[in-house]
């Protein structure tokens, strides 16, 4: 005989999965921050070469967010001032 356990009406436990944000949101969620990110908190945060972290920061940028670059003491901060479409 064969049974299926894809019913979880006889335990009474409800299977939730609990679904891990995306890097995209992860990276859109830094760049949100008033203090915005640098080229190496994205690398810390992501484990990514700096090349690979603009290029993420691009795909931001073509996703629709307006993203500013500003130059500070310890190099170029990115920021998401807004998205398009949130009005």
């Amino acid at each position: 005989m064969t049974t299926t356990r894809s019913s979880n009406k006889t335990t009474g436990v409800s299977s939730r999965v609990s679904v891990k944000p995306t890097r995209h949101a992860q990276l859109r969620k830094l760049l949100a921050r008033k203090s915005g990110a640098s080229i190496a908190q994205i690398r810390q945060a992501f484990g990514w070469q700096p090349h690979t972290a603009r290029a993420a920061i691009s795909a931001q940028r073509k996703s629709g967010c307006l993203i500013v670059r500003s130059d500070t003491d310890k190099g170029s901060v990115y920021r998401i001032v807004e998205e398009s479409g949130s009005q």
